[in-house]
């Protein structure tokens, strides 16, 4: 099986660089694999220092979205596997062929492990948070029949039966299309071997960033067709302080304290994100 590897770039060519210096070392060798890069951006074009390995193809994508990216990767791409990641991430170099060992022994979808790593100049805080929490691919998997794309595999009958994600979709398109495919009767499994490393956001203003994201991205999928009623118990909920965080055995105590309100803070950026989107006329952030 041959494998078509699927990246959206927004404006991040020196990352997008990383992660391609990291596919050129894959132990499967480059004529089993294409790379095609989705550029989010066309008004932004790869600086002059910008190289693009010998089995990879720059593609413009208008449209704005992660989600619109991956569905032209998706229609170009040649090979029978289709494997998803990150302009950020940084594939282990057996990450090919490890994904496809588990698609020739009867998976139909791979969620692969993803392991962050703390970048120069990074913000513990803001490490910690993105260790503690984000991307527990092993419960998405494995109880939630779900996956993220930063690192995803699937054969590529499961891609044209699901059909494309929803470009209307902010954040949460991964989790909708590989539940779709799970309920179609494709068996996924989780891929610990099958890693990407993942940078964490250096700074805490970078969660929120994301947070905003995610929030409309929940807001146009579920939270403004809700009833007043419905939006008070949702936002009720949410904002509950999480206790149980302070139980937790595997982190120190002050390392407890800080995640504390790290996360209340951050859920209630998330609560004003969507009633300003619901309120106020506010637009929808994208990246």
């Amino acid at each position: 099986m041959k494998v078509s590897v699927i990246i959206p770039n927004y404006r991040s060519w020196g990352l997008l660089s990383k992660c391609l210096r990291a596919l050129e070392v894959q132990t499967l060798p480059k004529d089993d694999f294409e790379i095609l890069v989705i550029n989010n951006d066309p008004n932004d074009f790869p600086p002059d220092s910008f190289i693009l390995p010998s089995n990879a193809t720059l593609l413009n994508q208008p449209r704005p979205g992660s989600y619109s990216a991956r569905n032209l990767g998706l229609k170009k791409s040649k090979f029978d596997v289709i494997a998803f990641t990150d302009s950020d991430c940084i594939p282990d170099k057996h990450w090919l062929e490890k994904g496809l060992s588990h698609l020739e022994n009867g998976a139909d979808l791979i969620g692969g492990r993803v392991e962050f790593f703390k970048e120069e100049g990074g913000d513990d805080l803001t490490f910690l948070f993105e260790k503690t929490f984000n991307f527990n691919q092993k419960r998405n998997v494995e109880d939630r029949g779900q996956s993220i794309t930063a690192n995803l595999f699937c054969k590529k009958e499961v891609a044209d039966k699901v059909g494309p994600f929803s470009e209307n979709l902010l954040s949460g398109g991964d989790f909708e299309w590989t539940q779709k495919a799970v309920k179609l009767g494709y068996k996924m499994v989780y891929g610990h071997d099958t890693l990407i490393y993942h940078p964490a956001r250096k700074e805490f203003k970078d969660l929120i960033s994301k947070k905003r994201r995610t929030s409309g991205g929940m807001y146009y999928r579920f939270f403004g067709d809700l009833s007043a009623w419905q939006k008070l118990k949702f936002t009720a909920n949410i904002l509950r302080p999480r206790i149980s965080l302070l139980f937790r055995k595997d982190l120190g105590f002050s390392d407890k304290i800080n995640l504390f309100f790290a996360v209340w803070y951050l859920e209630w950026v998330g609560i004003k994100e969507m009633y300003l989107l619901a309120h106020q006329g506010k637009s929808a952030q994208r990246h």
